[in-house]
Order: structure tokens, then sequence, then C-alpha cells
């Protein structure tokens, strides 16, 4: 007994010269008492200056010691560690560690850590370099071997250290691994999913779990998705992220070094850094590791309408129509659960959504889609014979078996027990891709909805409960909701395809999503929409994402926001938040402003719960939440070129399609922290008002940049600016800027993006101070596969000098049926006189001296064809 206690007095006299801050907690989600922490080899000692630090921490002794330097392999450096001592947190200790790191690309650095001797469980992700170390990188490595073997990630052009494991605790070990690191600066951004109250963190001790779960957003639960991606902002304005490749339950702890500690409970510890070194750069990189979202079918950026609880083709009808009659734009109508004959997969209610397929058929008359929803499980209760996914799913023995090897048995939603696909099994993966079709042949929807897909199970567990083992009861439960990890979900000891549910879980829904794209490809030979609530790493490969079911409160407006620019950041632009709230019964003020945000999501959808009153904006009476509706959603369509464009783009470089301010404005400080404003691209900031009883804000313009106000073309100053947003005005404006030195594609309103893709388009172009701008329009039919590979156009602008030119640099697609009918130039110095259009003088211009803008109207210029303006 009397070693531990001269470790802890040896280490109790060192604190005295270090900071509490630089903590790491010896006693991670357990009750610290001095017994425990002495056990464990660590240090006890109250903090008395940061109440919040742990009293028990690593001293610099724990950790492992290198064999020898480290050496040189093919695709970079290695080295191997012991564990000189047998101090443990939770049994299990591998002795032999070893740490690779692979130089995978100039931007791109691997560190591997995992236990030498044994094969452990890696995530089916790969993310490789070309096997051989690249030369030329933007990082550095360096290593310190004393006390413990610890290394630096450095950037070389700055100097600065974007990650340091001599923050200590590292620990690998079979049901627990641990990582810290100091980080360069306190603005770090990511981890998810869950509903943060701030986009950039709270460094102050604040843990997030990341293990997929059923649970309404609130709190600091651990929701739907796992994506243990982290940016960084550094205090120079450079950015640089990271990935910590694992699908098992986890957690990290931000603290005030500022520093991080990572910890999950399997698999190995896989960190890949993205070097950037602007904001937009690193999502670039991140997203050409994880793969890139597809350019959506044009439609699916229009308006959608839902609900659960139509509860007959009725009612859904009813709703459409409302909708309809107050000429909002909207694209498609959604159909829940209740569509479904007693909750049975791949099935239509015969009786209250009796003519479901018909009505579908009237909204393909008006060029409108229809998107319905699937559940991940399989009711086992119907007739042999008489439900044919069942009776195939059982011949093809596809089912996640418990640990005896028997199909595991949950309850969801159909009135009888059910099963569980395993998506991970290719064989599954084809009869899911079957049943989708034949699905189509009975109601020809355009999307599909996987819902439900964590995987989520109204039992903890199984129906008969799960074996006491550790796998469901593991040594250490990561900071998830509930007192372990079976809540709403299946046994961690089942058993599927790539392994236990133990290591797989959190990638349930990541395998349903591809073969679910796959099918209504397959089905509909169109590009089709995928809309899915649980993600994880890479699933913006296939899938859209709403933000669950959100809450019909004020703050949830806010919080829909920090959700969409993560999401952005995670490579899964399609992305919003119920509109109105999906539980709890919506307020006429708030729903008016949320529409408002809301149509400025990129995935816009009013959807809300079963015993929730209806919400549509059609059935407020008075017709302000209609009335307000519609001039946003308006606005959105005029926009939809420049949206699709961006989409475009970033299935091209993985750029976000909404941003953060900081994003465009990485030196300005005081963007860091905004949270209530975003922007499309690089060009249009919006702004909404998101409290109740409010008719202005503040907003933050960077001063870095001309901006103009999207309703009167004026040039705004830059700085702290307060708007205007009166839900009773005449036109019930959202506060929108353009930055100058963009030229926006924009195209008359209609009532669909059908009807909308025949009307003119404007080009609006905003000039900078330089009075320069650029732009760009992405073209293609709007919903053939892989059209921005082969059937496509691209068109590009130029101004400067008091000319615009316009050309194709791709025109592929010919096929529209618009012409460029409007140019508006605006933030002119001079007064202009005179215009040329393709070096003739061309006199259907008007110049407005007060908004300094000039209007060309008339032109009716192909889209394809080189053209050239000036003015004088």
């Amino acid at each position: 007994m009397w070693l531990p206690l001269l470790i802890f007095l040896f280490a109790s006299v060192r604190q005295s010269f270090t900071e509490e801050k630089f903590r790491v907690d010896c006693v991670p989600g357990q009750q610290s008492d001095q017994d425990l922490c002495i056990s464990r080899g660590c240090i006890w000692e109250p903090p008395t200056a940061d109440v919040s630090a742990p009293a028990c921490y690593f001293p610099e002794e724990y950790g492992y010691k290198a064999y020898g330097e480290v050496f040189s392999i093919p695709a970079g450096q290695q080295v191997d560690l012991y564990k000189s001592d047998d101090r443990t947190l939770f049994g299990g200790n591998f002795v032999n560690v070893s740490i690779i790191f692979e130089y995978q690309t100039s931007s791109r650095l691997r560190i591997k850590i995992y236990p030498t001797d044994t094969k452990r469980y890696e995530v089916p992700i790969e993310i490789e370099g070309t096997g051989e170390a690249v030369e030329d990188t933007e990082y550095l490595l360096e290593f310190n071997y004393e006390p413990t073997f610890s290394f630096k990630v450095i950037r070389k052009s700055s100097g600065s250290v974007l990650f340091n494991s001599k923050m200590g605790g590292l620990t690998v070990s079979e049901q627990f691994l641990q990582i810290a690191s100091f980080l360069p600066s306190e603005n770090i951004y990511g981890f998810a999913e869950q509903e943060q109250p701030s986009f950039k963190h709270d460094m102050n001790w604040k843990t997030w779990g990341m293990f997929a779960r059923d649970h309404a957003p609130e709190g600091d639960a651990n929701l739907y998705g796992v994506h243990p991606r982290y940016t960084v902002l550094e205090n120079d304005g450079n950015a640089h992220g990271v990935l910590i490749l694992n699908s098992n339950g986890q957690d990290v702890t931000l603290t005030p070094a500022p520093g991080l500690v990572y910890r999950t409970i399997g698999g190995v510890l896989d960190l890949y850094f993205f070097l950037g070194p602007d904001p937009e750069a690193v999502v670039s990189q991140y997203t050409e590791a994880v793969g890139r979202y597809y350019v959506p079918p044009y439609w699916s950026l229009g308006f959608h309408l839902c609900r659960w609880g139509y509860d007959s083709l009725d009612k859904m009808q009813a709703a459409w129509q409302r909708t309809r009659d107050v000429e909002i734009p909207f694209d498609a109508q959604w159909g829940d659960i209740d569509i479904m004959d007693r909750a049975l997969d791949f099935t239509v209610n015969p009786t209250e959504f009796a003519g479901l397929s018909k009505f579908v058929d009237s909204l393909h008359e008006v060029g409108m889609k229809f998107v319905t929803i699937l559940d991940p499980c399989i009711s086992t209760g119907e007739p042999a014979g008489s439900y044919p996914p069942f009776d195939e799913g059982n011949a093809l023995d596809i089912w996640v078996k418990n640990a005896s090897g028997q199909p595991l048995l949950g309850k969801v939603w159909p009135a009888d027990f059910t099963y569980f696909p395993d998506y991970s099994n290719p064989v599954t993966q084809d009869w899911w891709v079957k049943n989708i079709d034949t699905f189509y042949s009975k109601l020809e929807w355009d999307g599909l909805w996987i819902d439900m897909n964590e995987p989520a199970n109204f039992v903890n567990g199984s129906v008969h409960g799960c074996p006491d083992n550790s796998l469901n009861f593991p040594p250490y439960k990561p900071y998830t909701d509930g007192p372990d990890l079976l809540q709403k979900t299946v046994c961690m000891d089942a058993q599927q395809h790539w392994g236990s549910h133990y290591d797989t879980h959190s990638m349930f829904g990541w395998s349903e999503t591809e073969p679910t794209l796959r099918g209504v490809r397959e089905s509909t030979k169109k590009r089709g929409l995928v809309l899915s609530r649980s993600t994880f790493i890479g699933s913006g490969r296939w899938t859209a994402h709403w933000l669950g079911d959100n809450w019909s409160e004020w703050d949830n407006l806010h919080f829909s926001i920090i959700g969409m620019l993560q999401f952005n950041q995670f490579g899964i632009p399609l992305v919003g938040a119920d509109i109105c709230g999906f539980i709890g019964n919506a307020e006429e003020e708030m729903c008016a402003r949320w529409h408002q945000l809301g149509a400025f999501y990129p995935f816009s959808r009013n959807h809300n719960v079963l015993d929730g009153i209806d919400q549509d904006p059609g059935v407020w009476e008075g017709g302000r939440v209609a009335r307000v509706a519609k001039h946003a959603l308006q606005q959105k369509y005029w926009l939809l070129p420049f949206l699709y464009t961006l989409f475009y783009k970033h299935s091209q470089t993985g750029s976000t399609v909404a941003r953060p301010l900081w994003h465009e404005f990485s030196t300005d400080q005081a963007t860091y922290g905004i949270d209530t404003q975003f922007m499309w691209g690089s060009a249009l900031l919006i702004s909404p008002v998101i409290e109740p009883g409010k008719t202005e804000r503040e907003i933050y313009l960077p001063t870095g940049a001309v901006w103009y106000d999207y309703y009167t073309a004026s040039a705004v100053p830059g700085g702290r600016v307060t708007v205007t947003s009166d839900l009773d005005a005449e036109v019930p404006q959202i506060p929108l800027h353009f930055r100058g030195g963009n030229v926006i594609p924009s195209q008359e309103p209609g009532l669909t993006t059908a009807e909308s893709r025949t009307n003119p388009m404007h080009l609006l172009v905003f000039l900078d101070a330089g009075g320069e701008s650029t732009g760009d329009l992405y073209l293609d039919d709007g919903e053939s596969i892989n059209a921005e590979n082969d059937n496509f156009s691209l068109v590009k602008f130029e101004v400067e000098n008091g000319a615009m030119i316009g050309y194709a640099e791709t025109n592929t697609y010919t096929q529209f049926e618009f012409a460029f009918e409007y140019i508006e130039v605006i933030g002119l110095t001079e007064e202009v006189t005179g215009v040329m259009v393709n070096n003739e003088i061309y006199e259907n211009f008007a110049y407005d001296d007060d908004r300094k803008m000039l209007l060309i109207q008339g032109l009716n210029l192909n889209p394809l064809d080189a053209f050239s303006i000036h003015w004088m």
C-alpha cells in the first residue's frame, strides 16, 4: 500500500507548479474519491481556483514509454511503445502499443494508435493515402520521450501547435481508450449530434456524449447521429480540422487549458488532421476524405409539407390544398407512418389512404413530388405468406442476431414484435433494394425518408432483455443519456455482419442509407432524395438530414441554425429543422418567424407530431403565417439558381452551402461567436429575427466587405447594424444582405420549381470596393443521375472596369427554357449614360442615381452564348 501513497505525495508536491485547468480527470464517469484516485496511481488534490476542475488527475508519469526512437516506414513514421507499470482505470490494458504517423497528403495527416499485438475492430471506412509518405507537407511532428512518449502536430507556416498529447492520460485498453491534447485556441466547433446552445463550444469542462440515440433534442443528450469531428479556428485566423474515426460509444470533454479529452470504449484511436488553412479548405479536405453529397434533385430545394397525424388522405389533401390556395411556392407533399397499413413497411393503409396513388399521380401532373417514410424494422406478426418482406427476410436469414444466434426481438411501431434487418450485410441490402422497387410499383413516390434508424427500440435491448456482460454493461459508460447503453436500442452484444453491435451501433443508419438511395434510383430511374435521421461520418455521400424531433419553442429556432452549420461542416449540406417545431403546439408569431428562417434552410420542411395542432402555413386564421411564409419562400425560389449552384460546388470541392460568418472572415474575431446569422456560400447573409415580440435586431456586417441590402440594393456600412423585420408590414421582410464582389443568378419564382425553371432569369451584379464581381451558374435537368459528371453546363461571369462578360465553361446540357432577361449592376460609383451589349449600342436600360444601380432589360440572352456588356 505504500507505493501508491508515495506516488501520490510526490505528484501532489509537483502539482503546486501546475495550473488546475491543465488536469485530465482520472475517474471519468465515476464519483471521485481519494481512495479510488490513489488506487489508480493518480493525484488527489481538490481544486481551489476552479471548482469544476477534477480533484483526481493523472501524473506526468502515466502513459507509455518508447522502446526506441521513432523510425521511418513507407507511409511515414512509427513508434512502438510499452506500458511501464500496471496502473489501470478499467482493466484490460494493452502492454504494447504502436503509433503510426501517415503523411497521406500535403494537408492530411493520419495518426493511428492501436495495440501492437491484437487485432481490433476498425470502422469500415477507408481513408487512404498513396501508401508512400508525402514529402512536402504543411505540417511537421515533434516527439517527446520523457517522462512518457508524447507528440505534437505543428503547422509549418506559423509554428502553431495544433495538437499536443503531452496533456497526458493516454490509455489503450480493451474497453477504454483515451487521448488528451492541448489546443491552440479556445475557438472550437463540432462534435455531434446533440442540441448545442452555441456553435462555438463552452470550454469550461463541458462533456458531450456521442452514441446514436432516439431522443428528442434537449439538454446535452446524445442524439441520432455521431460525428467525432471538430474544427479549431486558431488565433491568427488559420483553421484546421480533426476527425477521430471511431464508431463505439464515446465522449469528449472540453477544458479551459484550452484542451480536449477524448474517450471511447472500443476500436482504436484513429485521428485525421486537415490543415486547411482556411475554414472552407478544412471542409473541402474533410469531404475529400469521407465523401461529398451529390447535386440533389432541384425540387428538393423547394418547400416541403408533412405531418404525423394526417390520419386520412382527406386531411392530407386539405393541408395540401390550403397551401396551394394561398399561392405559397410548394414542391413536395410528404407522408408519415400513418399512410402505412398498421405501420408495416412497404404498405399503404387500404382504408384511410385508399386513394393515395391517384393523389400522387395528381401531384406529378402539377409538377409536384411525393416523399414517404420507411422504418428499418420489420414486423414478425403477419400470417405466413402474407407479408413478403418478412417471409423473404427469414428465408435469406438477414436479421440482427442476439448473443445466442437467434434473431433479436424488439418492439417499434407495428403492433407485433419486430426484427431488425442487418444492413451491414450485402444480402440484406439487396433484399431492401428489391422491396423498395416493389413498393414503388404500388406507389410512385419520388424520395424516401428513413426514420428510427439509430436503431430505435421501444424496449431496452430486446423483448427478452440482454445478458449481463461487459458489452451490454461496459466498465466505462460514456457521457450518454440514461443509466446504460441499452436505452431505446438493441443489446450491445447483438451480432451483425460487421461484428458486434457494441462496435457498430452508431453505423446502423449509415449502413441503411446507401442501399436506400440505390433503391430509390433503381426504382425511379432518377436522382432521387433520401432523408435519414441517423447519420455518421460520410453519410453525406447519400443522404440529407433533418435535425430530428425538435420542439415548438423559441430557442429551437436558434438551435436549428447551429445544427445546420454543424452538418454543413460534416459534409451533409442538405439539412434543416422541422419548421414551426415537431413536438408541442406552435403559436402564430413563432410559426411565422420560423417560416422566415426555415425558407433559408437548405432543406425546408414544415412537419409536426401526432397530437399537435395543424401548423401548415395555410391553416392559421387571419392569414398572417401564410403571408409571411409566401414572401419568405418566394425569396428562396428567386434564389434557387444560386443555391443549386452552391450544391454543385459542394459536389466538386466540398464547400459548404450554409456557413458561419467566420468561414469567410476568419481573422475578424467579432464573427467567432455569431450563430444567429449565417451565409449561403460567400455571397448572401441571412439574419433572421428569432425572438418573440421583436421587430428589429442587431446584426454584424464584417467591415472587410461591401454589403448591400437585399430589398433596396443600397450599400450598408459594415459593423454593428440594427435591422427591421415587421411581420405585419406590407412586405414582411427577413433581413438579407448581399456581399459585394458576387454575381447572383436568380429566376422569377413560380408555384413549383418545375414552373420556376421555365421563367426568365435575372443576373444581380454586386460590385466590391474595386468595382469587380464574379459568379457562376450551374445548369442541368434537375433530376437525372450523375448529371454533374456528364450532362451539365457551367456558365461563368466576370465583371471589371465597367464591363461584364459571360461564357459557358462547359455546355453539355442545353435543354433549358429560359433566357437572361435582366441584368442589374449594383454599387456603381459613376453615372451611366450608355450601354453596349455584344459591342452594339443598347438603349433599353435605366440608371438609378440614388441607389447607384444600372438595370438592363429585355436582353433575351441565351445562357450558353458568350456575351459582353459595357457601360459608360
